[in-house]
């Protein structure tokens, strides 16, 4: 059984990773790629796979952003986080001769020491007026691992969400940047984000053409509704830190009571390819109290010293302006699901500015 899929775009093919099950336990995760050049002509199209070991956990491949392609005969890349490294592979397929096709790594990057959120539980992020949790999800990165190529430097970016706490669970981001994937890969600037005493995770991280960053988020507290915030920086501000303010995209207005605590691991902040410097950034939040009355929210905002060049302004800790972005309603109405708690493949081993709301309209979601 394969769970737990993620897509990323590549010009010679389409990218999957996915985490294998047998009848219940974690058999690891696959590194996948189908012939994209022939899924777009509508031809027969096959798939190579290579499969890891249960001992690395869920990994993401990467998605390419921006208008300049990676060098000719680049491999695709592949991470996954441990305890105490960011694990990276690169995938070479060959269409013509699959024998020749690669998957070699993986290279440690060494990252700082952090506390795995909610290792043993689901219900784990408090919310307001409930004892039951949201799930933190904290063993493994959060889509999407974004790719982009300036010409003088290739970089990735990854994130996922950490215990801050020294006790209890006080849940914050991780983020990092990747440079040179494809030579003598480095740790270019790795950084955190827990501003206050809320908690902030199932993070989704892009770049833009200009090198601004834009981090998305979940946030929740025992006074906090669950709702949808982001922050972020510009290409010459102080690396590993993001000081461009935090703006919410939605407010809360109610707790998710559901005993399944699945919360937000599909979230997504990705890049419009019209101007190369809009985010758009999704991901749920709670309308009103309920065992799962979930919604989904969909809005786009961007810096202003966004021109497609790398910004050399000084930086200035002005939030990004928010355009809110109404999501027309299906054609027809979708059945009602019932939500129960479903395995996402958990990796057996214990690895050791003032908000300001913009207005938008609701899309109800099964």
């Amino acid at each position: 059984f394969y769970d737990y899929p993620k897509l990323g775009i590549w010009p010679d093919g389409y990218y999957l990773s996915a985490n294998r099950f047998g009848t219940i336990s974690y058999q690891g995760p696959s590194a996948i790629v189908f012939d994209r050049a022939k899924m777009l002509n509508g031809q027969a199209a096959t798939f190579q796979q290579f499969n890891l070991s249960s001992s690395y956990g869920t990994l993401l491949p990467a998605d390419l952003d921006g208008v300049t392609l990676p060098p000719s005969g680049s491999p695709e890349y592949f991470t996954e986080i441990g305890s105490t490294a960011l694990h990276l592979w690169k995938f070479h397929v060959d269409w013509n001769t699959p024998s020749n096709s690669t998957l070699t790594g993986p290279t440690s990057l060494t990252v700082a020491s952090y506390n795995e959120l909610c290792p043993t539980t689901r219900s784990c992020i408090p919310q307001p007026g409930t004892s039951v949790g949201l799930d933190g999800l904290g063993d493994r990165l959060m889509h999407r691992l974004a790719y982009r190529n300036f010409g003088d430097h290739e970089t990735l970016l990854a994130t996922h969400s950490v215990n801050v706490a020294t006790s209890g669970t006080h849940a914050g981001v991780r983020w990092y940047e990747i440079r040179n994937p494809n030579g003598a890969a480095t740790l270019y600037q790795p950084g955190s984000y827990a501003p206050d005493a809320n908690n902030r995770w199932m993070p989704s991280i892009a770049m833009d053409g200009a090198g601004n960053i834009a981090l998305g988020y979940s946030v929740s507290s025992s006074s906090v509704y669950p709702s949808i915030r982001y922050t972020g920086r510009l290409a010459g501000d102080p690396l590993g830190q993001l000081t461009q303010g935090e703006t919410t995209l939605m407010a809360g207005s109610g707790s998710q009571t559901g005993t399944g605590s699945r919360w937000g691991d599909y979230a997504n902040m990705v890049i419009d390819p019209t101007d190369d410097c809009t985010f758009w950034f999704t991901t749920e939040y709670m309308p009103s109290t309920g065992t799962a009355p979930w919604r989904t929210r969909i809005g786009s905002f961007k810096f202003p010293s966004c021109g497609g060049k790398p910004s050399t302004a000084t930086p200035t800790p002005v939030p990004p302006t928010a355009t809110p972005t109404a999501t027309p309603a299906p054609p027809t109405a979708p059945p009602t699901v019932t939500p129960t708690p479903v395995s996402r493949g958990h990796n057996t081993p214990n690895r050791t500015p003032t908000p300001v709301p913009p207005t938008s309209t609701d899309r109800a979601t099964p």
